[in-house]
Parts: C-alpha cells; structure tokens; sequence
C-alpha cells in the first residue's frame, strides 16, 4: 500500500557502519531507496601502523544520521531495523557493556608480522592477533573483559541490549569455518575462552526489539524488531543478487572488492589477501578477494593535485570526481602504459610504474581507474579457478559505478558484462533484504532479490579495448606482485 508520500508503507531502516563514517538508510519493500544520510566520524591522526576508533563515533553518527532522514517519513512505516558493517574491528567490553579500549580497525597492523607467522600452522583470522594484541600490552584492561565484540555487537547492544553476531562477521574471530560454531581448539590454543565470545546467531533473524532509550535516541519507534545483518560486502553480495554459486560482483569504494560466490569454504593458497567467508545467506560462501586503496587513490590525487578542480567543484556545484573522470576520458586505453600500483596492504607502499615525460595528469587519473579493474580481473580469475564455474556477467555497485566510464573499463579489462545496480548501496540493500525476511514480508530470498534488484544499465566489452588490456594485464600482475613482497611500513624507507 502506498501512503501519501507516494513509497510503500513498509519500510526496513538500514545502519551501515563502515570505516569512515555511518549512514542512516531507508528502503521500502520494492527496493527503493526512500530517504539517507550520512555522517563522517572525526580524523583523528595516529601513528603509522596504528588504526584505533572509539566505538561511540558509530554509535553517534547513526543518531545523527537517523534523526536526519526520520523527518522525511512516517517513522510509523518502519516496520523493522537491520544493519551492515565493516568487519575486522574489533574492542572489549566489561560486564557492564562498557568499552575497555578503543577498537582496533581492520587497517591496524600491530601483531601482524605474529599472524603471517602463525598462518603457517594455524587458520588465524585478523581479530585474533588484535585481540591478543590487547590481552599482551593490556592485561589490566584483558582482565576486566567480559567480552570481546567486533563492530556489530556493539551496535545490537545499543540498539536492543542484546550481545550478539552472525557467521559473516565472526569469522574474523575464532569461528570454526565447517561448523560456524565457537572453535574450542581456537579457543584453547590462544587462551580466548568461547565465554568472551557474543552469542551466535543467523543473519535474517529477529534478535531483539529496540529499547526505550534507543527508540528516544533514535526517533523511532519503540519495539521494533531488529533483524541480524552482515558483514558490508556479504551483504553487498545479496543486494546485487549474487546468491547463486558461480555468481559474482564486485563493489568500488574506498578499496575494490570482488566477491564470488560458492557453496563450501575453500582455502585460498597464497599470500595474496584472498579469504573465504561465510555469506549472509545460510549454505553459501564467498571467496572475496581485495584490492585496498582504489576509490582512496582517486581523492587522494584530487586533494592534493586537484585545487583548481576542487574550487571549482564548489563554486558551480559539480562532483570533482566527475571532473577528473571527465578529464581520464580524454586518454586512450592503457594510459600509455602507465601503472597506478596501491600496496595489497594498507600499510605496504604503492608505486607509479613506467611513467615518461610524455604523461600528464589525465594519464594518471586514467591508470588509477584501470588499476583497480585489473586488480579485480586477477581476482575473478583466481576465485574462478578455486570455485570451478566461470560467470560470464559481473554485477557492481559502490560510488565509482557512478562513473559510465569506470563500468565500461571494468567491462574491457575483465571481458565480462558489467552489470550496473539502480541501487549503487548494495549492502545497504542486502541488509533490508534480510530485513523484510525477517519480518516475513518475502517468505523466499528469491522473490525478495527479483522485486528488490535491478539492473537498469550495463556495459558490454568494447573488444579494441579488451585487447590492449590483456597486453597490460601482462605488465600489471608481475609488477603487481613485487610491490606485495615489499613490505615497506614506515614513511622514510
């Protein structure tokens, strides 16, 4: 049923809570994205190798960001709460829910030599080396601790009290990767008893109703049901419908990632960060591959070779990112070989590779966006190879996609149908999906996906083009794997 303001009366209110900053997003059960708002946390500069963020920036931005897009609606059509998160962030709370240390992002690298270490005998995920970190260099505050939570359980606890998680975020902690249940040996092995761990659950499931005080912080009304979501790009799967196995999508913002979907887990070889994750949806898997830094690339050369674009930009009201891509279209394919390499870590250094005189900033804006559809062709190719099914299509969403000529270099250099998201918020998406599932508004993922999801545009390989990547391709990966085993983490060296 339609109400006055022309949307459909159930809405799912949807958190997304990434690394720079929350947004407040409300969709209605055809997938339409009503009203949003978005607020970014507060920079703070650490030292290099350190990423620390208070977990109450979360936490505040939402109620900010929440109050903001209450006024456009009917609060009264909220029908339910979901939620999707950065992963791999992880603090410690007492028994009283207070937090003991600021948490430790998915981008702090302390204890990271210990887990390449420990890798070679042990399936050590990235939270645990954060969490021991803790446990040595805090044990005061270890001592206190009652749990250990990532990013979601704190948000579940405020917004219903309830300490809990799902498979898609937990897997980073000492999740059993066959049973998704606690690991014992884990557990054991490193002294992080199955206690501290919150409450497992499946994403799709009511977990709780917002409380009183949340329902006053929030404006919304309380008793609503909160549904379990994801990990971002989980759930970013399910909101481009990559749910089927051999179906993948990859998603364009502050770093690229390329999910393909199987239905066991399947160990990555190598070094290269390629993990294999539980889905949102219960039985699948997804082998997600990351290439960090693309989308943080492309503001870092507008803030600092961009000023004249930037004013510009301000004054007449233009995207500056629409700018730059404008002046990259003036380039042939290939950028006159030139290479933009970001480090596979976020700490490892990048490099500009065969730069000559005759290339001008144009070639370079060009290069950082063909860098990370290559980066992403290599990662299709991997996890094709490790799930055994090509897809001819990929689907994508993220701000870069807002951008005609990003889609149709990632449909040249991967030689795929690109597939373009009217929503480019697909986790967002994928959390109201489980939202309206929850609350038994589909009663099969499939009808949510076809009357949620669509694909209004799309590129097709322009085959010139195609060529002349492959033979670029053949400078990229080489080149791309002697910047990866150059670990270079401090600013002089």
């Amino acid at each position: 049923m339609n109400n006055e303001s022309g949307y459909m009366s159930d809405l799912i209110c949807v958190f997304d809570v990434g690394t720079t900053g929350a947004r407040t997003i409300i969709i209605d059960i055809n997938g339409n994205e009503i009203a949003k708002a978005y607020e970014a946390y507060p920079v703070i500069k650490q030292p290099i190798g350190i990423s620390e963020q208070d977990p109450i920036i979360w936490w505040k931005a939402i109620k900010n960001t929440c109050n903001k897009v209450v006024k456009t609606i009917n609060s009264e059509d909220i029908i339910g709460i979901s939620a999707t998160f950065l992963r791999g962030t992880v603090t410690i709370i007492d028994k009283n829910g207070e937090v003991l240390h600021p948490a430790l992002t998915w981008m702090d690298e302390r204890e990271a030599h210990t887990a390449i270490e420990w890798k070679k005998d042990v399936d050590l995920r990235r939270s645990i080396t954060k969490v021991l970190w803790l446990k040595n260099h805090k044990p005061d505050l270890f001592n206190k601790a009652d749990k250990i939570i990532h990013t979601d359980s704190y948000i579940y606890m405020k917004l219903c009290n309830e300490c809990v998680t799902d498979p898609s975020i937990s897997i980073w902690g000492i999740l059993n990767n066959r049973s998704l249940k606690w690991d014992e040996g884990l557990a054991e092995r490193f002294d992080l008893p199955v206690e501290l761990w919150p409450e497992l659950h499946q994403s799709g499931e009511i977990i709780g109703e917002l409380s009183n005080s949340a329902s006053e912080a929030l404006g919304l009304k309380k008793n609503t049901p909160i549904i379990l979501g994801g990990g971002d790009q989980q759930c970013s799967a399910l909101g481009l419908g990559a749910i089927n196995v051999g179906q993948a999508k990859a998603t364009t913002g502050t770093g690229t990632f390329l999910d393909y979907v199987v239905d066991h887990p399947i160990e990555p070889a190598g070094d290269f960060p390629i993990f294999s994750l539980p889905s949102v949806i219960k039985g699948k898997w997804n082998i997600e591959g990351v290439y960090p830094g693309s989308g943080d690339a492309l503001k870092w050369f507008a803030n600092n070779f961009s000023q004249l674009h930037l004013k510009q930009s301000q004054e007449q009201g233009i995207n500056v990112y629409d700018m730059l891509t404008a002046e990259a279209e003036t380039i042939p394919p290939a950028s006159g070989g030139l290479l933009f390499l970001t480090g596979l870590s976020i700490f490892r250094k990048g490099t500009l590779h065969g730069l000559d005189w005759n290339h001008t900033r144009a070639h370079i804006i060009r290069s950082i966006l063909e860098s990370a559809a290559l980066g992403t062709r290599y990662y299709l190719q991997t996890t094709e190879a490790m799930g055994g099914e090509k897809t001819t299509e990929l689907r994508v969403d993220g701000g870069g996609m807002n951008s005609d000529l990003w889609a149709q270099i990632f449909a040249d250099v991967t030689e795929k149908k690109i597939l373009i998201s009217e929503n480019k918020d697909g986790a967002a998406m994928g959390a109201a999906i489980l939202g309206f599932l929850g609350c038994n508004r589909y009663d099969k993922i499939e009808k949510a996906i076809e009357n949620m999801i669509r694909f209004p545009t799309f590129k097709n390989p322009i085959k010139e083009n195609s060529k002349i990547y492959k033979k670029l391709y053949r400078v990229f990966l080489p080149t791309l794997l002697e910047v990866y085993s150059k670990k270079r983490v401090t600013k002089d060296l």
